[in-house]
């Protein structure tokens, strides 16, 4: 057992703890509620009215908020909620497959903020088997249908759960007896992505019932939503490197170029589906549970075509010339290994699914409040049974596929290609023509690989709020939390003996179903935009059929394996204050985690107990200088638990270098003291600007860095411990974080209006060796504006979003991303009272992300996801 800032939480403390949530409502002068005057009730129709609603949820909070309100059941502004959350200021979005599946707040990673349904934790796990292991909740598994309003908590307050670097997010869902008796809503649409020529179906219900006296309800709602979609990307695999170092001796000089690249062709089935069931009980006035159920669902078996142009490499590459360092003109790769078009095939098997069971009960008494919640969210998803194919120039009969110099020892200048990489690629292939299915011959590489990733989260909550009737502090909250998560990668192979092998009647023409065109529509020149496809349907076929799941041995892969349990109790107390002009709350969580990480190494298994606590106080103040104008300030402490594949134990040895690798249970949580300052003004009710400064300290920023330690089996004498270079992720950089928030809200009495943001981030982080990095994922500049027009016939909105450089993370390295910008819309016809006919366009001119690599400054990646369009029709009873 280690520790880390020991400070167990005691059980005599514990106990004080506990009482302190059941001491007399008379002991602390129970007051009485805050006058209804003192909340501006808002009555919620279309834009104008939805914005007002947000815009009062930021007026009259006690610290800086930003919220989102669907104006109606089902009228979620944006198709999901990823796309609504980059309309808010200091919020950017990730984007890996066209949809929004994480968000960055306020200039820190996806993972550090958090995401919350009705205040609780979500199971959450991913699809992608190749990237790690994080705590970000994936915005793909939910459906906009079904939420009623998005929170967006940028300064803490103690009784919102911890674990946010950046920012809380919490999701809210509606309720039975909130809605008329009867309601019934239904809706229907059609889905089309402009990368293929495929219509695809949508659908969605939410029926709500209470009875007469409005103590019980029942809300029910199921969606489901398909999208034929992907993405067509121009890329280099491997990045770049030295294909000859500079030798003044001989004249040589340095020579770079790449390893591979490639035209893909990503295309995904995505489907999604969504349901709830809610039951509410209020049996007096001043008592209510709530029953939730959810369930989300979300698949995406593609079919990834790839041509690969591979470059030779070392001795025989006389032929290679590039002026590539320092700036890019042209680089001939001859010879080369092979011109491939590379098919991986997923079937039936990329799935992420969550449930949710969560259970709330609230008491109102004479000046106090109890309220409590227990529930259980469960997630599995992964990839399973993949095979691939290999169409390498029939032309060549070289050595046997499996030799090192593969594919089929490939010595011709068939596969020799002339590229340039200052823009979007442009290659010239010597003498192929890949369209010509022909010209190819078939190779087999069956690898059905099954990486299946576990996530269970259990919780159980009790509060208690106190009414005071002082001159200062108003209210009293406190309350306990236990916590309890377990994320589980389990990894294996069920290979064939014959993982390489040639294809009977291995003639791509043979196999093949046409040619893919209309690839990379923003790119133009020599951008392989046409070539042969594989007949995917007859390809699985085959080799599923050659190589049955029943016959294949199941191997496990150890190296991708492990587990992630943690124990957290957190403490907190609360005191809301209020007076003349100003209001504001001060409090303080203590937090307590006991995390237990297990993994393999050299079949060996690993396993590591670690415990730490946090104590984290916050202030939030709002002052009223004016009706209409409110200062702000707030200060707190915050952290944010480090990615699960970072926290795995275990090395793998390579004793014949001294070198070892592997991740780190030890890692510290990030850490950060952050302060805000900001001023708002309200000079009409549907309108406000404001400007805000915010700035974080963080310590603990984990890189992944070499450092001498004594390591068994590691070095000359395999009995001993011994001196070894281990490189592991490590909490030994520091970060900081400073940004200017910019907002403008106005509603003019003609039906127009406008929402605006610009948000400027300075945010870095300082490495073990004291040099200055950009934080992944953060863009230094960010500015969205809306603009809509509505009447009592139509509801139309304009939207743009633009983001400025950011660094990502490309195959195999970082890459820089140049600025992307976006253009969304939507119009909303009233047919009739109750039935709405809707058009909506997400990306509309087709942007592409593009990337350049952050060594030699050459192109990376060239993405386009396509533009979205959907047709809708609501009906509500």
């Amino acid at each position: 057992m280690k520790n880390i800032n020991k400070a167990p939480l005691k059980l005599s403390t514990l106990a004080i703890c506990i009482s302190a949530l059941y001491v007399s409502p008379m002991a602390l002068a129970a007051a009485q509620t805050q006058a209804d005057s003192d909340i501006e009730t808002i009555e919620v129709r279309g834009i104008r009215r939805s914005l007002e609603a947000s815009m009062n949820t930021k007026r009259f909070a006690d610290g800086v908020v930003d919220a989102i309100t669907a104006e109606d059941i089902g009228k979620f502004p944006d198709k999901n909620i990823g796309d609504a959350l980059q309309r808010i200021s200091g919020v950017t979005v990730d984007r890996q497959y066209g949809e929004v599946n994480g968000v960055t707040i306020r200039g820190t990673a996806p993972e550090q903020s958090r995401i919350l349904l009705n205040g609780q934790t979500v199971a959450s796990t991913s699809w992608y088997d190749l990237g790690p292991a994080t705590r970000t909740f994936n915005m793909e598994l939910l459906s906009a249908e079904q939420v009623s309003g998005v929170q967006v908590y940028k300064t803490p307050e103690a009784d919102i759960e911890e674990g946010a670097l950046g920012g809380t997010v919490n999701l809210t869902t509606r309720k039975p007896l909130e809605l008329d008796a009867n309601t019934l809503l239904l809706s229907a649409e059609l889905a089309q992505s402009s990368l293929y020529d495929e219509t695809d179906p949508g659908a969605s219900i939410l029926a709500s019932w209470k009875n007469e006296d409005e103590k019980f309800g029942i809300l029910a709602a199921y969606s489901y939503e398909q999208l034929t979609s992907g993405r067509h990307v121009l890329e280099s695999i491997g990045g770049y490197y030295e294909y000859f170092a500079e030798n003044q001796a001989t004249g040589q000089e340095s020579t770079v170029g790449a390893w591979s690249l490639g035209s893909q062709a990503f295309k995904s089935e995505r489907e999604r589906t969504s349901a709830q069931l809610t039951a509410q009980f209020a049996p007096t006035d001043n008592m209510e549970f709530v029953l939730d159920y959810f369930r989300f669902e979300f698949d995406n078996p593609h079919v990834n075509h790839n041509f690969l142009t591979v470059g030779a490499r070392g001795a025989g590459s006389t032929n290679v010339t590039n002026n590539a360092l320092g700036g890019t003109e042209q680089a001939t790769i001859l010879p080369a290994y092979a011109s491939i078009i590379y098919n991986p095939v997923v079937r039936n098997a990329v799935n992420m699914k969550a449930d949710v069971l969560n259970l709330t009960g609230k008491f109102q008494g004479d000046g106090f409040e109890l309220s409590g919640v227990i529930g259980k969210s469960t997630s599995d998803g992964g990839t399973q049974f993949g095979a691939s194919s290999w169409w390498i120039p029939a032309s060549d009969e070289g050595g046997k596929i499996g030799d090192p110099a593969f594919p089929n020892g490939q010595n011709s200048t068939d596969g020799g290609f002339t590229y340039d990489a200052t823009g979007p690629y442009q290659v010239w292939l010597t003498s192929l023509d890949a369209t010509d299915a022909t010209q190819f011959k078939h190779a087999q590489e069956a690898n059905f690989d099954t990486t299946v990733q576990e996530h269970d989260v259990s919780y159980a909550q009790a509060d208690v709020k106190f009414e005071l009737d002082g001159n200062f502090f108003t209210a009293i909250k406190t309350g306990i939390k236990f916590n309890s998560s377990e994320f589980s990668r389990i990894a294996f192979n069920r290979n064939p003996d014959e993982v390489l092998g040639f294809v009977p009647d291995g003639n791509l023409s043979n196999w093949s179903d046409g040619v893919l065109t209309g690839l990379h529509s923003q790119s133009s020149g020599h951008t392989l935009d046409a070539y042969a496809s594989l007949d995917t349907d007859k390809w699985w076929d085959f080799i599923s059929g050659k190589y049955a799941a029943g016959e294949l041995t199941e191997v496990a892969n150890l190296g991708n394996t492990f587990s992630v349990d943690e124990d957290m109790i957190a403490i907190y107390a609360k005191a809301d204050f209020s007076g003349e002009n100003y209001r504001g709350n001060i409090g303080l969580r203590y937090v307590e985690t006991e995390q237990t990480s297990s993994g393999y190494a050299d079949g060996a298994v690993f396993k590591e107990t670690v415990d730490y606590n946090n104590l984290l106080p916050s202030v939030n103040f709002a002052y009223d200088l004016s009706d209409d104008i409110i200062i702000r300030a707030a200060a707190s402490q915050v952290m944010s638990r480090a990615n699960y594949s970072d926290l795995k134990p275990g090395l793998a040895i390579n004793a014949n270098f001294g070198s070892a690798t592997g991740g780190n249970p030890d890692l510290k949580p990030y850490e950060a003291n952050q302060g805000d300052i900001a001023i708002e003004y309200y000079f009409t009710s549907a309108s406000m600007a404001s400007a805000g400064f915010f700035s974080k300290q963080i310590d603990n920023v984990v890189f992944s860095t070499e450092a001498v330690e004594f390591v068994d089996g590691c070095g000359a004498s395999p009995d001993l411990y011994e001196q070894c270079r281990v490189t592991r992720p490590r909490s030994n950089g520091e970060g900081s974080v400073n940004g200017i928030e910019l907002q403008l809200q106005h509603s003019f009495a003609n039906g127009f209006g406008v929402v605006t943001n610009y948000t400027y981030v300075d945010s870095e982080t300082t490495t073990p060796d004291g040099s200055k990095e950009m934080v992944p994922g953060v863009s230094e500049n960010s500015f969205n504006a809306s603009v809509f027009f509505e009447n009592d016939i139509i509801s139309t909105r304009l939207a743009y979003n633009w983001r400025s450089e950011w660094i990502g993370v490309g195959a195999a390295q970082a890459v820089k991303n140049d600025n992307y910008q976006q253009i969304d819309a939507s119009i909303i016809w009233h047919a009739m009272e109750n039935l709405d006919v809707s058009l909506e366009g997400v990306n509309l001119t087709n942007e592409v992300v593009q990337s350049y690599d952050t060594n030699f400054a050459l192109t990376q990646n060239t993405i386009e996801f396509g533009s979205r369009y959907y047709l809708g029709v609501s009906y509500k009873f």
